[in-house]
């Protein structure tokens, strides 16, 4: 039996977050939330369990969704990173993690959950050797 997956979601809007939050559970996704990038990083730093972080891009604030990106690579080199954008299309390649996607926004949390299961998969059969 495999671990429950445990995803950082980290967005402005509250309603975002809800909606988010209760989609990704119905996947089997134990969720926690953060509206700032200094709050997700806290998060980060006490729950070292969390495989995948989902962060708006254009969150702003001192850790921007960039920053915070890196910041929780830096902390865990295997968690996963999925960006959201209003206009993905414009986030540069350099600033971003490596191996990281990007959804436009609004999404719906199906597709957050689409995502997650196909990075998890690449990593699964990168561990054998096998391309993604």
């Amino acid at each position: 039996m495999s671990k429950q997956l445990v995803v950082l979601h980290v967005a402005r809007d509250g309603l975002t977050q809800v909606l988010t939050t209760s989609g990704l559970a119905i996947y089997g996704y134990d969720v926690l939330t953060a509206s700032t990038g200094a709050a997700a990083v806290e998060l980060l730093q006490t729950h070292r369990r969390i495989d995948v972080l989902v962060t708006d891009a254009e969150l702003g604030g001192e850790v921007d969704g960039l920053k915070l990106a890196r910041l929780a690579r830096d902390l865990n080199p295997k968690i996963e990173v999925i960006y959201t954008a209003r206009f993905p299309q414009k986030l540069s390649e350099q600033m971003k993690v490596r191996g990281a996607p990007s959804i436009r926004a609004p999404y719906h949390p199906h597709q957050i959950a689409s995502v997650i299961a196909a990075l998890k998969h690449r990593v699964v059969a990168d561990e054998y050797g096998q391309v993604a």
